[in-house]
């Protein structure tokens, strides 16, 4: 055989045994698919997010506690934040934006969000936003909408609840002392709520009287908001209010004079202070007009009852007698 015919031959050797690799190396290649090479990169994760509010007993949550949003994003993805939201209405209660913490073992991750206290009506929601990231794809969630249960609170009652009922009157200005105790100081006070408010003069408290105290509403108008600091009594009301800063700062149930011996209605000055008991049972008096006078008395009724004087519970007329001063302005009106 020739030289060249034997070097021809080795080439066509060497093309046949090449051509799978040089097929392999531009991308090509054999199977029954058709495909070959590397595999491309995976994509994000999918996610998907339950969302449930612990804390709930028949669909409401109860004034005054706490709820707990929980949820979990599947699968697990690490280094994953989720915006997590409760509302009240157009609202925002509490949002933050915490991590998805797997659950040890499983598949899923978790995330919390704990609210303060919850006082105002309306419909809440929680509601639960992921982003797309380039681990794992986006999400939303949302929770069904709760409402707040305001309870039916009595005297005598004792607890928390009747702690915040408590503070939710002094936010409103009415004089109250007790403090997780239904006592004799918040029966006054609820009094008082009860005559600015139009309502049956009586010392029960009301799941309605929580709701409006915690949408914090019920208050009293002062008529003289110009006056510093004063006094004023509001005769078709039936309570006094010690103000100053253009607001109520302390409003109490009071009685004036009966209808044969009705308080003089207009704008004085208190000049004088007597402590103590006088000899016709007032109590830590201080005069404004004339013989007139705010001053305790073992009897105040919920109507006009007294002679003309602004008749104070005992247990209020200390406080009373050395929040004013001499010079002081009095308006009585209504």
């Amino acid at each position: 055989m020739k030289l060249p015919q034997v070097a021809a031959g080795v080439l066509a050797t060497l093309a046949m045994l090449l051509s799978p690799a040089l097929a392999l190396a531009q991308g090509g290649g054999g199977g029954d698919n058709g495909g070959g090479g590397d595999a491309p990169p995976p994509g994000p994760k999918p996610a998907k997010i339950s969302l449930k509010v612990n804390g709930l007993k028949g669909g409401k949550a109860k004034v005054g506690e706490r709820v707990e949003v929980v949820g979990t994003v599947t699968p697990f993805v690490g280094h994953q934040r989720v915006s997590v939201r409760l509302g009240n209405g157009g609202d925002t209660v509490i949002k933050a934006n915490p991590y998805v913490r797997q659950v040890k073992g499983k598949s899923f991750g978790r995330f919390v969000l704990r609210s303060k206290p919850l006082l105002e009506a309306g419909h809440y929601r929680a509601r639960a936003t992921k982003k797309a990231t380039a681990q794992q794809a986006g999400a939303q969630a949302k929770s069904k909408k709760f409402a707040l249960k305001f309870v039916d609170i009595d005297p005598g009652d004792r607890g928390p609840a009747v702690g915040l009922f408590n503070d939710l009157l002094r936010e409103q200005a009415y004089y109250n002392t007790d403090k997780n105790r239904y006592g004799s100081h918040t029966e006054r006070a609820v009094m008082a709520f009860r005559k600015v408010n139009g309502m049956a003069r009586t010392f029960q408290a009301t799941p309605g009287i929580f709701k409006t105290l915690a949408a914090g509403k019920g208050g009293f108008k002062i008529a003289h908001p110009e006056a510093g600091h004063h006094a004023e009594v509001d005769i078709s009301k039936q309570v006094m209010a010690l103000a100053d800063g253009g607001e109520a700062k302390y409003v109490f149930h009071i009685a004036t004079g009966a209808a044969a011996t009705p308080s003089d209605q207009g704008a004085f000055t208190f000049y004088r202070k007597d402590p103590g008991f006088n000899s016709i049972g007032m109590y830590y008096s201080v005069y404004y007009n004339r013989g007139e006078a705010t001053h305790g008395y073992h009897s105040v009724p919920p109507y006009p009852a007294s002679h003309g004087c602004i008749r104070n519970p005992i247990p209020d007329s200390v406080f009373i007698y050395n929040w004013i001063d001499l010079g002081d302005k009095m308006y009585v009106y209504g």
